[in-house]
């Protein structure tokens, strides 16, 4: 074999690999849309949802440390809370908008980094402050939709 036919075979499995791996995310996603459903669906009803994502992957709660379990899952605006549904380990998390006291883009949280765009939320429970970071396919959206939010409950808790 020549070098030109080796670094064709080398060139050609890495395609491969990387088609390989694209299907197999895409199943997974597919795969996890429906137990993922069916817990949201336990929780809220259709009327109650206002923001849905089945692609959150969370980059983890900054007080559970760097050597926490992150993870896939959903996650679902209310009127009142900002609930993650993490698929394995099987956990939920749930931020209450009335105590969200930041909401920022980050590239890296917990010293995980991406290329992409992060949605940072920061807020405070018990007087301890806290944040924790998603990857969702449109983190702009959710931090308007979140910032509304936040600001009819200001607005309602003044009247």
């Amino acid at each position: 074999m020549t070098t030109l036919e080796i670094i064709g075979l080398g060139a050609l499995g890495v395609v491969v690999i990387m088609l390989v791996l694209g299907v197999f995310s895409k199943l997974v996603l597919y795969l996890l849309k429906g137990p993922l459903e069916v817990r949201i669906a336990a929780h809220y009803g259709t009327d109650e949802i206002l923001m849905k994502d089945l692609k959150a992957n969370s980059f983890g709660l900054e007080s559970a440390g760097v050597w926490q379990v992150r993870g896939n899952g959903g996650l679902v605006l209310t009127a009142k809370y900002l609930h993650f549904f993490m698929f394995l380990p099987k956990r939920d998390f749930r931020v209450p908008l009335d105590a969200i006291t930041e909401l920022t883009f980050t590239k890296s949280h917990l010293g995980k980094a991406t290329i992409y765009d992060l949605l940072k939320v920061r807020f405070t429970v018990q007087d301890k402050s806290d944040s924790i970071a998603w990857y969702l396919t449109d983190p702009t959206a959710w931090k308007k939709r979140i910032g509304e939010l936040k600001a009819g409950n200001a607005t309602d808790e003044r009247r």
